[in-house]
């Protein structure tokens, strides 16, 4: 993307008081050098995958209450203050299910000063969390996923940023499906439709969870044993204390961080639309088009944290002169915590 000439601009009083909530540091990646797989618009780092190839703790995230909940929840099992009470300026964390089969699909929102002062300046980075039933057969543990982050304002185009298996097989990225290791973003452009549901061989939903195997080099393969010997296996059905999937969105991160400094004039609104389980939609001329798909555990997550920069940001200057604001704001907080509303 090319960079634009572009004046520092006044930070709002609302993103100000927004940027004093997250805990700082808290759920944050160093996603240097780390494997991922692109779906879309958005790069899903597989926490547990990443821990048995480095051995790095930070690929450990607890995402019980008390440690998210200075963070900004979009959609928690968990009840009870304040663990699904955002702060002004954003919706309260939707309710995802609990037990039994089900499907779910909800939408969040939240002003654009809320939601980027609240990550005091970061980059977004935003957790799930994988909670199917665990034993049974292996399709017990996939979760049918897919979501869409939208911008829209006044007289202005709305932009979308989509989860997406673009039309691909409902497989791991190395059996057929829609994912591509290490890919490149920029190669998918969001038409802002919903999802196709279709068949488990051309859907929009990302195969979430279940089991990923390693060989002798670290790389993935089949865990039927017709690639190479497997060494590892990694389990990334979690649960709900401890995140699967940490989801990145590079050029989501440059647009905010091109609008922080005053670029994008009148977009003020930001939403994301989450959708799992399986699709009322879905083709089911064939029996087997839901079996890896449903939910049947309950208690699943989306919060959002931080995580180091991935892209380049405009004009270095002004965002050293933005980050020393910021650091000013983050030194009158010593000695404190923020309190959230209620």
């Amino acid at each position: 993307m090319k960079n634009a000439k572009f004046a520092v601009k006044p930070i709002s009083v609302a993103m100000i008081l927004a940027g004093m909530v997250m805990e700082a540091g808290a759920a944050s990646l160093d996603l240097t050098g780390a494997s991922y797989v692109t779906y879309g618009d958005a790069n899903s780092y597989a926490l547990a995958v990443n821990y048995a190839i480095t051995g790095n703790s930070q690929w450990n995230v607890d995402s019980t209450p008390g440690q998210i909940q200075d963070l900004i929840v979009v959609a928690t099992g968990a009840s009870g203050q304040p663990v699904n009470t955002n702060v002004a300026g954003m919706d309260n964390a939707l309710a995802t299910p609990s037990g039994g089969i089900y499907y779910f699909s909800g939408l969040w929102n939240s002003t654009l000063s809320a939601f980027a002062g609240a990550l005091g300046g970061n980059n977004p980075l935003f957790f799930f969390n994988n909670n199917q039933i665990n034993s049974g057969a292996s399709t017990n543990q996939d979760l049918a996923v897919w979501a869409q982050l939208s911008l829209t304002g006044t007289n202005v185009q709305t932009k979308y940023f989509d989860f997406t298996n673009n039309g691909g097989a409902y497989a791991p990225f190395n059996l057929g499906g829609g994912g591509v290791l290490n890919g490149d973003v920029t190669a998918y452009t969001s038409s802002g439709a919903g999802p196709l549901a279709g068949t488990n061989a051309k859907t929009d939903y990302v195969l979430s969870g279940g089991q990923v195997c390693l060989d002798a080099a670290k790389a993935p393969t089949p865990c039927d044993g017709s690639g190479n010997p497997v060494v590892t296996t990694v389990n990334n059905n979690l649960g709900a204390n401890n995140a699967a999937y940490a989801i990145d969105v590079p050029e989501l991160n440059q647009w905010l961080s091109e609008w922080l400094l005053g670029q994008h004039a009148g977009y003020t609104d930001l939403h994301i639309d989450l959708r799992y389980g399986c699709d009322p939609l879905t083709d089911n001329t064939l029996s087997n088009n839901c079996i890896g798909r449903d939910g049947n555990n309950g208690y699943e997550q989306l919060f959002v944290g931080t995580s180091l920069a991935t892209t380049q940001v405009p004009e270095p200057g002004s965002v050293a002169l933005l980050g020393l604001g910021l650091l000013g704001l983050a030194a009158g907080r010593l000695g404190g915590k923020a309190s959230r509303n209620l």
